[in-house]
């Protein structure tokens, strides 16, 4: 990616969730010149990585990453020390965070409208819909009575969901009135603190994944695939749950690609290159229809995805143009001739085997996580096994998944694996 850049930023502050061994920071932006400060939560993986060879400047780690707001004045106290340039930031959790940053210490790079609109839920529908795209009939709970009322006119049940949450944590299907008045007594809706919950109309539809890398409003590279189920129904039931490449050729990816060319039309979308996850609901009868969309990359096996299928890491490119580097797509969308697909595997109170080995005809890989603690998953990206497929077009990844599934049948815990979709 060298040979297309402008002249790169002396310093970058990176703010990281990400595991330091996956996501090298460090060499992606040394690369270019880049001396590099690295913000990171304190884990012991975390302490190991930095007690061995690495390329940062500094590096500082924090407890509680999500809600230390110590990391915002760290980074303003070595920002009046040396200026940074710009502010690199992965995590779905850290946008908002990184887009106050730099308006505060007037740092180039993705606004806190932006951030906001790509992360708020209610912020984004109300913006596609004010720009005609079809988006799920929804309201800001702002009280009781307001959730009550949407409901009684949504007999076929609503999902609550907060408003700037990831990974269907706090996401909840209720269909009837006692299940939404038990929900309210369970939360214990105060009435006068400020809600951060939204309810919208239950949509009855696959969902699609709509994942690549966006730049200035337009749509650098793209692939589209078909969830096996959703990431909600995937966590309720404990089922494995993938996702599957579309062929080029399959009408469901032209609508995606429309609908996701005017939701960024819509959206006030950064001016550097960074990665997008989008999920729509594929209607029926009304085609596609917005979930979500966030200016991250998806999680699972997407980003290994990408590179097989768009030959991008989708991770370093978001990296590289958060930092002001030019970013060049070669592959704007997969090839025909070969398709990719995944599984996740959540967690369960049932115990993994030790050392799965799948030799399948196109199973690329698949891990086993050892994972102690127990219970059951609470987000999506809590998951002890996954799988990289491979076919030669969609119906062929197809046949993967379901021998995988299969053959999890017999290799894992009953609980663990149940749920063939």
């Amino acid at each position: 990616m060298a040979e297309l850049i402008r002249e790169p930023p002396r310093r970058v502050a990176v703010l990281s969730k990400k595991p330091l061994t996956t996501h090298r920071y460090d060499r992606w932006l040394s690369e270019f010149g880049i001396r590099t400060t690295l913000f990171a939560e304190d884990t012991p993986s975390s302490r190991t990585f930095l007690a061995g060879t690495h390329q940062y400047s500094t590096a500082h780690l924090f407890p509680d990453w999500k809600r230390n707001r110590a990391i915002d004045q760290a980074v303003i106290v070595a920002h009046a020390e040396q200026p940074f340039d710009r502010i690199v930031a992965l995590s779905e959790c850290d946008l908002v965070r990184a887009a106050e940053l730099r308006a505060y210490l007037d740092i180039s790079g993705q606004s806190l409208a932006s951030a906001t609109a790509f992360r708020n839920k209610s912020v984004m529908k109300s913006l596609a819909g004010r720009a005609e795209l079809r988006v799920p009939d929804h309201e800001f709970v702002d009280s009781v009575s307001t959730l009550m009322d949407f409901a009684d006119s949504h007999p076929d049940g609503v999902v609550v969901k907060p408003v700037d949450g990831s990974g269907s944590v706090g996401v909840i299907e209720l269909h009837d009135r006692a299940e939404i008045e038990s929900w309210v007594h369970a939360r214990a809706l105060s009435c006068d603190d400020p809600a951060d919950y939204l309810v919208e109309e239950r949509v009855a539809a696959p969902m699609l994944s709509v994942d690549g890398l966006m730049r200035a409003g337009q749509v650098q590279a793209v692939m589209v695939g078909t969830y096996t189920r959703t990431c909600l129904h995937s966590l309720v039931e404990l089922a494995p749950h993938g996702i599957l490449l579309l062929d080029a050729d399959d009408p469901r990816v032209a609508a995606a690609r429309d609908y996701l060319t005017r939701l960024l039309r819509a959206l006030p979308a950064p001016e550097e290159t960074m990665s997008f996850h989008c999920e729509l609901f594929d209607h029926p009868r009304h085609g596609p229809m917005l979930c979500e969309i966030a200016c991250r990359t998806g999680g699972g096996n997407l980003n290994q995805i990408a590179r097989e299928a768009l030959g991008i890491d989708l991770e370093q490119a978001s990296c590289l143009g958060q930092a002001g580097i030019d970013v060049p797509v070669e592959r704007t969308m997969p090839e025909s001739g070969r398709c990719f697909g995944d599984i996740v595997v959540p967690r369960s109170p049932r115990s993994i085997p030790a050392g799965l080995r799948c030799d399948l005809p196109g199973v690329l890989h698949l891990r086993s996580h050892r994972d102690d603690r127990p219970g059951r998953a609470a987000k999506v990206s809590d998951y002890v096994v996954d799988a990289l497929l491979t076919g030669d077009d969609h119906i062929g990844v197809r046949r993967v998944y379901d021998s995988v599934i299969a053959w999890l049948d017999e290799h894992l815990p009953a609980e663990s694996a149940k749920g063939r979709c």
